[in-house]
């Protein structure tokens, strides 16, 4: 065996064991308990959209930013907002496309060719 298919073999077995077991099941936190759902903030040239959960009772939880990934504010990511609303914080999650210094890519395969 050479070395590259050793690293190559020893990478894929060290990750494999590293994931395992896989499963099937999707994790779906629910809203009970919570306010979430998408807002719009203000801001000087309009409003962004983005994605709240926060407690339904209390006020001044701390903020956490949970970051889209490329392909935006999807049903993963306002479960991820939920989890964090669910130990008391207050999390959003806005849509990158409206940040004023980032490109507006329409789909991957436009930021792809950029």
């Amino acid at each position: 065996m050479s070395n590259a298919n050793s690293t190559a073999t020893t990478g894929t077995n060290g990750f494999a064991q590293a994931v395992q077991p896989i499963s099937n099941q999707v994790i779906a936190t629910d809203n009970q308990g919570l306010v979430a759902g998408f807002v719009n903030i203000p801001v000087k040239d309009g409003e962004i959209p983005a994605y709240r959960a926060q407690p339904d009772t209390g006020e001044n939880f701390p903020i956490v930013l949970v970051i889209q990934e490329i392909f935006g504010v999807h049903e993963h990511i306002q479960d991820i907002a939920r989890r964090f609303a669910k130990l008391g914080y207050l999390a959003m999650s806005t849509t990158s496309r409206f940040a004023p210094t980032l490109p507006n890519y329409s789909s991957v395969r436009v930021m792809c060719q950029n």
